[in-house]
């Protein structure tokens, strides 16, 4: 199945002039998932966590943006950092979607395989997709994780076409452009 929204919430005019709880409720109408963005700014504390999972329908999943943070170092801070944003993550229990790394260019592949090791013994089970440059992926794939915009066994897409047979999640920047591929690719939920 694929997981198909936006990245963010959706702006604009027209979800402006609702109250939250309107447009939540529009949202879940249209999508079976939601990337949450701000997580990147902030890693969101328990109480809100719980929220989300509470609002979220049966069959929605919260995907989330690593944190800036982060700085694919491996060390002691970076792990306490890194397990307290997955710890987070992992709350939303049943609504619990993929998490998007976005990795700085030029970051060192040395420190970026030890930094994966770390990531693995943290022994936190999850979708992580990596935003990466080419000659970073293969280091992904003995952990069963993947690229950005590559599909494998399964996928994470921004802004490009979701392949439909592959199981995973696709996001958006436009209203417009998701609710094409929502049509396309989950006509269920039309």
């Amino acid at each position: 199945m694929i997981r198909l929204g936006t990245s963010g919430w959706p702006g604009g005019n027209e979800w402006a002039k609702l109250s939250p709880r309107q447009r939540r409720r529009r949202y879940f109408a249209l999508f079976n998932s939601i990337e949450l963005t701000q997580t990147y700014r902030r890693v969101p504390d328990w109480d809100l966590v719980g929220r989300w999972r509470a609002y979220a329908p049966q069959d929605f999943t919260y995907s989330w943006v690593a944190p800036r943070h982060l700085t694919y170092l491996p060390g002691g801070e970076e792990r306490r950092s890194l397990r307290r944003f997955l710890r987070r993550h992992k709350r939303l229990g049943r609504t619990r979607g993929g998490v998007r790394f976005l990795l700085p260019s030029g970051t060192d592949a040395t420190a970026f395989g030890e930094w994966l090791v770390m990531l693995a013994e943290l022994d936190i089970p999850g979708d992580y997709a990596f935003e990466v440059e080419e000659e970073l992926s293969g280091l992904l794939e003995p952990y069963g994780w993947i690229t950005v915009n590559r599909p494998g066994a399964w996928q994470y897409t921004l802004n490009c076409p979701p392949t439909a047979q592959v199981p995973g999640y696709a996001y958006y920047d436009s209203l417009e452009t998701a609710l094409g591929y929502q049509r396309e690719v989950a006509p269920e939920r039309g």
